[in-house]
């Protein structure tokens, strides 16, 4: 499917889920539905190149994604990628019920569609290195989440330390714009963002923006230091909300960061301004989630 026009404001590649939760519900999930769900009421034209297996919430999701987002390019999987969910008092633990396919966008969108900005945000490794030369937006960004973690069918997921990461992926990665990961992602580096930061840059080199949410606790980014970088910079978040789930929430932070004009030589000033607008949108987002 070609959307009217081929110009999106961001394309996101990535697979939906389904998220089994302790109560015996579940729900679809991924990247891709978080962002469109948020971007759309925004006025975002956005697309996503995404796989999904034939669970009614899948079937349900790709409705609502044809609702939400100018262009949905999938391909139907055997099965869609799930996870069970349970809360500790550490935290959210995961376990990987089923590996999805490998998605790829088809031919069509391959050649014809263009973005502002190219997202990949796989959830369970799920992108494959080959399809990180593709270059269908002015910016490249990547979620590390989808590589960081194990992916043991029916095993609780551990967070895998960067040399795992399979080193194409890592290859690639070092061209890109802006490299997005969480404090739970990178806690086989060590449990303080700035030191996870350290080795995000030690592995990708000085070409990426890289930022490390921590949920409640804020970001940090790290600028290359070609563009003026030097040590780590925090941004809090506008406000806290207690009460409501966070899933998603770095999703929509990395979309509101890329979308929207950028210079060719993006300062610290710049990107502490647009980490600090796309928090304020998150912080929308789960008020919104709170009242529904």
């Amino acid at each position: 499917m070609t959307p009217d026009s081929p110009e999106l404001d961001l394309l996101v590649v990535g697979a939906l889920t389904i998220d089994r939760l302790a109560d015996g519900t579940a729900a679809a999930g991924g990247s891709v539905l978080h962002i469109c769900r948020a971007t759309a009421p925004r006025g975002l034209r956005v697309g996503v190149v995404t796989g999904a297996g034939p669970e009614p919430e899948a079937v349900a999701a790709l409705a609502e994604l044809r609702e939400l987002a100018a262009l949905v390019d999938w391909s139907e999987q055997p099965a869609t990628i799930s996870f069970r969910h349970r809360d500790a008092p550490e935290g959210r633990r995961l376990w990987l019920g089923r590996r999805g396919d490998p998605v790829a966008p088809s031919s069509d969108t391959r050649d014809q569609v263009t973005a502002g900005a190219l997202l990949f945000a796989p959830v369970a490794g799920e992108v494959p290195a080959e399809l990180l030369t593709w270059d269908a937006g002015q910016r490249r960004a990547a979620i590390l989440q989808g590589w960081l973690r194990s992916l043991e069918e029916g095993e609780e997921i551990q967070p895998l330390p960067l040399a795992a990461v399979p080193e194409p992926v890592t290859d690639a990665l070092r061209d890109f714009d802006l490299l997005v990961a969480s404090r739970e992602d990178l806690l086989a580096e060590g449990a303080d963002p700035r030191v996870q930061l350290e080795a995000l840059r030690g592995a990708v080199g000085s070409g990426p923006t890289l930022v490390v949410t921590d949920g409640p606790g804020g970001a940090w980014i790290d600028v290359p230091p070609a563009t003026g970088g030097g040590d780590p910079i925090h941004v809090a978040v506008p406000r806290r909300l207690e009460g409501v789930s966070s899933v998603g929430a770095g999703d929509v932070l990395t979309a509101f960061v890329l979308t929207g004009e950028w210079p060719r030589r993006p300062t610290t000033s710049f990107l502490v301004d647009r980490t600090r607008l796309a928090m304020a949108v998150v912080a929308d987002v789960l008020e919104e989630r709170r009242r529904s």
